[in-house]
């Protein structure tokens, strides 16, 4: 699976001019398990931003960057970016690892930090987080939120590392993780039309671009054609 690794060269890139810190899995925090509602009136403040994953069979060692202010050092809303760099087993069957996206993503959304309200939808990569007081004076940090994350994402057995990435540096190129947010978007969308069987006419796809401008798409692309033609 090397859909994604040009996307993942773009976000270390983006990353590299600023101050980072790179830390290790810690204890996790807590997952409530459920949704929660953050009340204004509880609420420290808000980060609102792109949240995505990006999926690899290329080696990824399991780690917390946090670029910029972690969340006890900021003082009010600010955009950030949170970004999830996936190793998964290099089985060689693209619709095993198509599947794993799938999977992946269900993680995202089943993941619900005590005081930490992620606010996001399968249709978008915006994602908005209201942090609660009561969470700062309890502890809470991104190297704990992103240690859960990589707990959860590793209960997937097909999951080999896990590269957790929040963005929340004044300066930081928000517009350049939004492009790609947008641009790992339509590349997931183009292996949903393919893997789903969905008009194999190129000259009539709306995501022939894609399929031409990324790396092995048009080989998948093709080979899912001459199954169907049997």
């Amino acid at each position: 699976m090397k859909f994604f690794d040009s996307l993942i060269a773009e976000t270390e890139n983006l990353i590299l001019p600023f101050r980072m810190k790179e830390l290790s899995l810690c204890e996790p925090w807590c997952d409530a398990g459920q949704t929660q509602v953050i009340l204004r009136r509880d609420t420290a403040y808000e980060l609102e931003g792109v949240g995505f994953n990006l999926v690899t069979s290329s080696d990824i060692s399991d780690s917390v960057v946090v670029v910029g202010d972690d969340l006890e050092a900021i003082k009010d809303s600010r955009s950030f970016a949170r970004i999830c760099l996936v190793q998964i087993e290099d089985s060689g069957d693209e619709q095993k690892s198509y599947n794993l996206i799938k999977k992946i993503d269900y993680v995202k959304y089943h993941t619900f930090p005590d005081g930490y309200m992620m606010r996001s939808t399968s249709r978008s990569h915006k994602e908005a987080v209201r942090v609660s007081k009561q969470a700062l004076k309890s502890g809470i940090s991104f190297q704990k939120i992103g240690s859960l994350l990589i707990k959860n994402y590793k209960e997937i057995p097909s999951v080999k590392g896990v590269r957790v990435i929040f963005i929340t540096a004044d300066g930081a190129d928000y517009n350049g993780t939004e492009r790609i947010a947008e641009r790992n978007h339509a590349i997931t969308q183009t292996l949903n039309h393919i893997m789903n069987s969905v008009n194999f006419d190129c000259d009539t796809c709306n995501l022939k671009a894609i399929c031409d401008e990324v790396e092995g798409m048009k080989e998948l692309h093709f080979s899912k054609t001459d199954k169907e033609s049997f």
